[in-house]
């Protein structure tokens, strides 16, 4: 059911944004359409310029890390810092997210107490509750301190014109209701039509994405505070990002990767992904749904190692909670790397040669 839901979506996409625009927009938010990264940093730059922002809280989003948000802010004097508990530890130790859902997976509690120490002075024997309640002090000032808040999107729901938000921690309810200006990333595949679909992805996405049977906190955000309304921002701007996913969208095989709805069920399936670790992929998305789509989103000569180092296994197929034929798609990377003249001459020689 699932699967055709966001089949309907990606068909009807182009429909499907202008609607959730046309929506949200009724409600004082306002939305900028980016086609790569780079279009997307400058219309956070301008709105951080715009809004005298020094300090930014930014909740955990793969779409951030996709165009490199912490850089670019950093390189323009912005502070911006990680308020999911995971994100934190790894932008303290300068790593990006080992696994799409649970970025610190790799780490064990001796790890972040050795790292709190050194970057917090904190006392190196610490508990993790005693680790919790220092990243908690620490971060409940940032939240007062932060003119801009950043979040991402788990959905795009398109007839109310909202933002659907899901974590464990409350921190992205914290980061966007406490700035005065709120700041949504969002890949456009992130689309879904209806609000009552909600009833159907977000106890998928938790039993897929953590085993739980709904995350902690589920938020619908609609717009920036109403007339009648005392709390959040004053200003919300949602950045729909395309950074190659048309390409996806153009390419029919290719197209149900755009499906998928971030759970992380196929990296934890994964021989290749639990033998080698998320930061071996070099790449924002690990695992095989970053296999496939990373080629697509990149250049398809520089990536399409991914494709190849699989084991085609089907692990990743047959756990997908929205039903995406990765093993097939990988597959097809592998057939579009051939067509279009990716290989070498040595592996052409020994084929003619086998032929």
């Amino acid at each position: 059911k699932a699967k055709n839901i966001k089949w309907k979506a990606i068909e009807t996409l182009d429909k499907q944004l202008e609607t959730f625009e046309t929506n949200i927009m009724k409600r004082g938010a306002k939305v900028i359409w980016a086609e790569d990264a780079q279009q997307a940093l400058e219309a956070v730059k301008k709105i951080c310029e715009a809004k005298n922002c020094k300090t930014l809280v930014k909740s955990k989003s793969m779409v951030t890390e996709e165009i490199h948000l912490n850089d670019f802010l950093e390189k323009n004097g912005i502070e911006s810092v990680e308020t999911d508990l995971g994100e934190y530890i790894q932008q303290l130790d300068g790593e990006p997210p080992y696994h799409i859902v649970t970025p610190a997976m790799h780490k064990s509690k001796e790890d972040v107490a050795k790292l709190f120490a050194e970057k917090l002075g904190t006392d190196p024997k610490a508990t993790p509750e005693q680790l919790t309640l220092k990243a908690r002090e620490i971060l409940r000032e940032k939240y007062v301190q932060a003119e801009v808040g950043v979040t991402g999107a788990n959905f795009l729901i398109a007839d109310i014109g909202g933002i659907a938000v899901t974590e464990n921690e409350g921190n992205a309810r914290l980061s966007c209701s406490m700035p005065q200006t709120h700041i949504v990333i969002a890949g456009i595949e992130k689309m879904i039509p209806s609000m009552t679909d909600l009833g159907l992805f977000w106890p998928l996405l938790a039993t897929f994405g953590t085993g739980q049977k709904m995350t902690v906190y589920n938020t619908i955000i609609t717009g920036p505070r109403q007339a009648n309304e005392t709390d959040g921002p004053v200003d919300m701007y949602v950045i729909l990002l395309d950074n190659g996913r048309t390409n996806i969208l153009a390419n029919e095989k290719q197209r149900e990767s755009l499906y998928c709805i971030r759970c992380g069920a196929c990296l934890n399936a994964c021989p290749v992904y639990k033998n080698i670790g998320g930061h071996s992929y070099a790449a924002t998305y690990s695992g095989p749904i970053g296999s496939v789509i990373t080629p697509h989103l990149k250049e398809m000569g520089e990536w399409k190692h991914l494709s190849y180092a699989s084991s085609l296994c089907g692990n990743c197929t047959e756990v997908c909670a929205v039903k995406i034929n990765l093993h097939e798609l990988l597959l097809d990377n592998r057939k579009e790397s051939v067509v279009e003249g990716y290989t070498t001459l040595k592996e052409r020689m020994a084929w003619k040669i086998w032929k």
